[in-house]
């Protein structure tokens, strides 16, 4: 009688595995639901009393565990690192995202800008990159700051006349909506990546 590996009983069908989840990695994506709503729904009764309770001054992909944690918040907060690893800025004003160091490029695999930094401190914002005026991108600021494949990468982000508040989108799926299918194959992908 053989044998098979947990390792092939979890592999899709379509590579020659019996398609089961990962029971550890699936439950991290569920979690991931949970952390997902505190991060975006914030008119719910849930997201107020979390908010209130352990992530006073900051949004939940911020947040720490805090001191006497409930067995719920301790849950949802495993999955933090998904939830981070999984978002990233849709621009709007570009006033609440950092040009370096936070997530906000379309078509890179990291969604970070990788162009040296120059003279330019670290907390600027993107909203320094667009003119308030016309609300079109100024190209030869962009040009002039970014590696060529980045400023191209910039300069095809639509903006808007009216442009709406920055938030947070999912990066794992093409229409920027979180779904657990998505945040269990980023947990599966980072697993893999760790081991």
């Amino acid at each position: 009688m053989a044998w098979i590996s947990w390792d092939k009983l979890c592999e899709p069908k379509a590579t020659g595995g019996m398609g089961f989840h990962q029971l550890k990695q699936f439950n991290l994506a569920l979690l991931a639901k949970q952390g997902w709503r505190l991060q975006t729904m914030q008119n719910s009764l849930l997201y107020k009393l979390f908010k209130a309770r352990y992530f006073p001054r900051t949004d939940f992909i911020h947040a720490s565990l805090g001191t006497n944690p409930s067995y719920v918040w301790r849950s949802i907060m495993a999955a933090q690192f998904l939830v981070r690893q999984g978002s990233r800025w849709s621009v709007g004003k570009g006033t609440s995202i950092r040009i370096w160091g936070d997530k906000w490029l379309p078509c890179s695999t990291t969604y970070q800008v990788v162009s040296p930094r120059m003279f330019l401190n670290a907390d600027t914002k993107v909203s320094e990159l667009i003119d308030q005026d016309s609300s079109q991108w100024k190209t030869q600021v962009i040009d002039a700051l970014f590696l060529p494949h980045e400023a191209e990468c910039i300069k095809s982000i639509p903006l808007s006349i009216q442009p709406p508040e920055d938030r947070r989108i999912w990066a794992e799926s093409a229409n920027g909506v979180f779904t657990v299918h998505s945040a269990y194959i980023l947990a599966i992908n980072l697993s893999r990546s760790a081991n």
